[in-house]
């Protein structure tokens, strides 16, 4: 921001050493200036919140890297050969079919899995089992648990600056229909003095 934008906002937030300033740009102004220090109050606070974020899930990260195994799982049937495309107009991928795979104590395990279409028994399939050997999603990572901190504090300050953006919004407009109305009447006060009618 230049120095004649970062000037005319100064004087936005605090026309009172302007002596045409109204109650309505005084009142306007105070808005301004209590939105801006908001959204930089929040900074702290959505920071400390991501920080707060950020440490669950890398307890969470601990726990399900713990838990959760790559295993390849085996097809035992072919599946399905490719239908088509989606609703969206995309290529489906991937079906589900019915595989085996071993736990790591040894014992075997049957089950559904995502495998693409076409694909013949036979074929392995990467999959991640639980502690109860069923087929599960990969475990969150660390890196992961930094984008989840990451976006969430930038949604909190995004929500909090945005409100006191339509905020300030609305009383500018407002106090901006408030004017117009003024002048309006003023103006029919002193239009037969201007105009001679």
């Amino acid at each position: 921001m230049t120095a004649k934008p970062m000037t005319r906002l100064v004087h936005q937030a605090f026309p009172y050493r302007n002596k045409l300033a109204t109650t309505g740009d005084r009142i306007e102004g105070a808005v301004l200036a209590a939105g801006v220090a908001v959204a930089l109050l929040a900074v702290p606070v959505v920071a400390a919140t991501g920080s707060e974020v950020y440490a669950t899930h890398r307890a969470q990260v601990a726990v399900e890297q713990a838990s959760r195994h790559h295993v390849d799982a085996v097809l035992i049937e072919d599946a399905p050969p490719t239908i088509g495309s989606t609703e969206r107009g995309g290529v489906v991928e991937s079906t589900p079919v019915l595989a085996r795979w071993r736990l790591p104590d040894g014992s075997a395990r049957e089950g559904v899995v995502q495998a693409h279409y076409d694909a013949k028994a036979g074929a392995k399939v990467p999959v991640w089992i639980d502690r109860n050997g069923a087929v599960t999603v990969p475990p969150m990572t660390n890196e992961g648990a930094a984008i989840n901190a990451i976006l969430l504090a930038l949604l909190l300050w995004g929500g909090t600056a945005g409100s006191m953006t339509l905020l300030y919004l609305a009383v500018r407009f407002a106090h901006q229909r408030i004017r117009e109305r003024r002048w309006g009447t003023e103006w029919l006060r002193i239009a037969p003095e201007w105009t001679g009618r």
